[in-house]
């Protein structure tokens, strides 16, 4: 049995899912989008031909080269060992598992740190800390290595979503550590070996095409998710059964939507296989146009005598990446109120903010 590093997170927490028969998970145009940027970032990295497309014939656009070159010069200026891409780091477990496959990124620095990181080109958030792929992979080139390092750094680069702690996140730890989290593995996969089949559900569910049909504890989740709000009580309610349902029907939202998006993606499947799934077809889906590769202004001005170039104000989250500072975007911008909106706060922080923490320690 092997399990693949970038899909690690899952057993990690729900052993049961390498014991489910799932579907093949459809192709799509968003990780063929992905497939390309990494091939962007490998052959810049590696001093490779670029050519115009990548080998799925995806086009190495102008974004692409916006979000991805300063990722690029920041690791070239970083690294002082050869940096390798897309490097193999097999490994097995002591239950005999295999762990399988290949970063985007490893080198060393100046510091002498090993520097193992993944590119992340999608929208959906992917946190750095205790990230199970990136973990697996700083075992797998360490022993690939033969070499033990006193600091582990992990990173994830996110150029195009925004977060709160930046586009590359960094996790910085011991030798030691690494080794902590090894034994987690290993005894993970153990349980696995010796047969635990738990299935549990947890944020880890969106990735699984499990929770469109062969899923039994997702399947019950679900449907005590569309129940849920028979069992509410509005005529009378406190601040607490407020909040309680609040959080309940966030959850039921979250479920939903996961089950939604892996039913459509069971549905397109099974489509294209040839099968009839009653009231529905399959239609093309498609983007806004674009020009072709190759065509500019200047063509389009030749054949039509129009000039098609506009001159128009970078957006201040853009004018930003480009070297803006933060400060005078800031003093020069405005944001438009749109309303109130509910969101979940801790408590203690907005107790602060109110009235105020005169005590370093947080105690009364």
């Amino acid at each position: 049995m092997h399990i693949r590093c970038s899909g690690l997170a899952r057993p990690m927490i729900c052993p049961g899912y390498v014991h489910l028969e799932l579907p093949k998970s459809p192709s799509n145009p968003a990780a063929e989008e992905g497939t390309a940027a990494g091939e962007y970032l490998e052959r810049l990295l590696l001093n490779k031909p670029l050519g115009a497309c990548a080998s799925n014939n995806v086009y190495f656009d102008d974004d692409m080269k916006f979000y991805l070159d300063p990722i690029i010069e920041d690791v070239k200026s970083r690294a002082t060992s050869n940096i390798l891409c897309e490097q193999n780091i097999d490994w097995q477990t002591s239950s005999g598992i295999w762990l399988k496959g290949k970063y985007d990124i490893a080198f060393i620095d100046e510091k002498g740190t090993l520097c193992v990181e993944d590119l992340k080109y999608g929208w959906g958030i992917v946190e750095v800390k205790e990230n199970w792929q990136l973990i697996a992979y700083a075992i797998g080139e360490i022993i690939r290595r033969g070499q033990a390092f006193d600091k582990i750094s992990l990173k994830i680069h996110q150029p195009r979503p925004h977060h709160e702690d930046g586009r590359t996140r960094e996790w910085l730890i011991t030798y030691s550590e690494l080794l902590q989290y090894k034994d987690k593995i290993e005894n993970r996969l153990q349980e696995i070996a010796d047969g635990k089949k738990d299935l549990q559900t947890s944020s880890q569910c969106k990735y699984c095409m499990g929770t469109g049909e062969a899923c039994p504890a997702f399947n019950r989740l679900f449907y005590r998710s569309l129940e849920i709000t028979t069992e509410f009580f509005q005529d009378s309610i406190d601040d607490d059964e407020l909040a309680m349902q609040l959080e309940q029907i966030k959850r039921a939202e979250e479920v939903i939507k996961i089950k939604k998006d892996s039913l459509t993606e069971l549905g397109v499947l099974r489509i294209k296989q040839g099968k009839n799934i009653p009231g529905y077809v399959l239609s093309k889906k498609y983007g806004n146009r674009i020009w072709k590769n190759g065509i500019n202004p200047e063509a389009i001005q030749m054949m039509t005598g129009k000039n098609i170039i506009e001159k128009t104000i970078m957006t201040p989250a853009k004018a930003e990446k480009v070297g803006v500072s933060k400060d005078l975007v800031n003093q020069l911008t405005d944001k438009k109120f749109l309303g109130n909106k509910l969101e979940k706060k801790d408590s203690t922080e907005i107790g602060n903010k109110i009235f105020g923490n005169n005590n370093p320690n947080g105690g009364n």
